[in-house]
């Protein structure tokens, strides 16, 4: 059986009125399913997955019914997951809110925070605007559409700025799937930091995280999305970020991607007035056969855009690292200032790195330019540390975790920014000590 029967027969099991949601979010299932049996899978014949193959979920029980584990604040400690003082956080294990580790007292006002929980809704109208938040179109955002039945909302009012960063964390405990929907609407001249983590335990069996999350800013609006993806060696993780951004506002989004078997993360920022500006920044640190696959779109509709996307990859043993970025000018988007680069590094002569930054402009009045490259590291570098007395492995790692740092600056929070390090350092081959690369 295929991954798209696979995916029908869950569905089937779970019966769209046998759930008890309301007829809204019921209604929205089915459209999902019929765009899913529309669209199909991606296969390495869809133009942007042609160096990605999902044979990996094959090897995934989509319709699982193993029991969650039992954690407390310890074990999701100990599986990586960032827990600062009473700052707001949510956790999700399984695909399912934890209200017991999570922290949600204390907002400011003007601050709504919650889990949406389908299965717990009394009234269909939250639930089922978070469902439908995401632009329609793809097999993925079709699949969390289906299943997704828990997520974080989070609502902003005008001129509302939310000092502590807002921690999502996603961990899975046992093989199948969980799916997770988001949804942020920040009003007019407010500000937030989302920070993502998606974990898996050490020991799990093969499983699909998927993560939808749709962001509208408003005038003036600012936000700064950051997500950590470092999940189980078996895993297959799909996220998508849609953002539509509103006049003068500023959206800075950030990815580290550590861990799973494939992974894919999509960003699709769409530009809906003047003045926007779109920060992109990500990087992939890969080994063994992992395969990582980083996908960005942004669409430039109105005059004064600016965005700047920077991502770079490592590559180690048989990884395979993907960059796709598509950069549009529509017509009338005069004085656009958009700059697209893509960087690799390959420490394996099996790795292998595919990289395709685009521009398609539609507007004689802009500055746009993209890049590309595909390398090893510097030997006259590894030379010059090693001729200071610093040892060979040592100074491969501290090179690449410069490499690294320069695609992702500025963190600006001390505990994001400490647990990046730690996370990047646990890499094999990159241990360092006290290492600074990252202040």
């Amino acid at each position: 059986m295929g991954a798209l029967e696979a995916f029908v027969k869950a569905f089937d099991a779970i019966g769209v009125d046998a759930a008890g949601e309301p007829a809204r979010l019921a209604q929205s299932r089915r459209q999902a399913l019929e765009d899913l049996l529309r669209s199909g899978l991606p296969t390495r014949h869809t133009e942007d997955w042609k160096y990605t193959s999902l044979r990996a979920l094959d090897a995934i029980d989509l319709a699982t019914t193993a029991p969650t584990a039992l954690l407390d604040r310890e074990a999701l400690r100990d599986a990586g997951a960032l827990l600062v003082s009473d700052d707001p956080r949510l956790v999700f294990v399984d695909g399912a809110f934890d209200a017991e580790l999570s922290h949600l007292n204390d907002l400011p006002p003007g601050v709504r925070l919650a889990p949406w929980g389908a299965r717990q809704s009394s009234s269909d109208t939250e639930a089922g605007t978070v469902l439908d938040a995401a632009a329609r179109g793809g097999a993925f955002e079709a699949i969390n559409r289906l299943f997704a039945r828990d997520g974080m909302a989070l609502e902003l009012a005008d001129g509302v700025c939310l000092a502590a960063p807002v921690v999502v964390i996603a961990l899975q405990t046992r093989g199948g799937a969980s799916h997770l929907r988001h949804a942020l609407r920040l009003g007019q001249g407010s500000s937030a930091r989302v920070i993502e983590q998606h974990l898996g335990v050490v020991q799990v069996g093969p499983y699909l995280a998927s993560c939808v999350t749709r962001a509208e800013l408003a005038r003036g609006a600012r936000l700064q999305h950051v997500r950590l993806q470092d999940e189980a060696d078996a895993a297959v993780h799909v996220s998508q970020l849609h953002a539509a951004q509103g006049e003068d506002s500023a959206l800075d989004a950030q990815i580290l991607v550590l861990g799973s078997r494939l992974s894919r993360q999509e960003i699709h920022i769409a530009h809906e007035a003047p003045g926007c500006h779109t920060d992109l920044r990500g990087a992939s640190v890969l080994a063994g056969e992992q395969h990582g696959d980083v996908h960005m779109c942004i669409e430039h509709r109105h005059p004064r855009g600016t965005s700047r996307t920077d991502v770079r990859g490592v590559f180690d043993d048989a990884a395979h690292g993907v960059f796709t970025g598509r950069v549009t000018v529509h017509p009338g988007a005069q004085k656009t200032d958009a700059g697209m680069i893509n960087r690799n590094l390959l420490l394996s002569p099996r790795a292998e790195a595919d990289t395709r930054p685009q521009l398609q402009i539609d507007a004689d009045d802009v500055l746009c330019s993209h890049g590309a490259a595909v390398g090893q590291l510097d030997a006259e570098a590894l030379f010059y540390l090693q001729s200071r007395g610093i040892a060979a492995p040592l100074a491969r790692a501290l090179l690449v975790q410069a490499f690294v740092a320069q695609a992702l600056p500025d963190i600006g929070w001390e505990p994001l920014r400490a647990q990046m390090r730690a996370r990047l350092a646990a890499r094999r081959g990159l241990e360092i000590e006290a290492s600074e690369v990252w202040a």
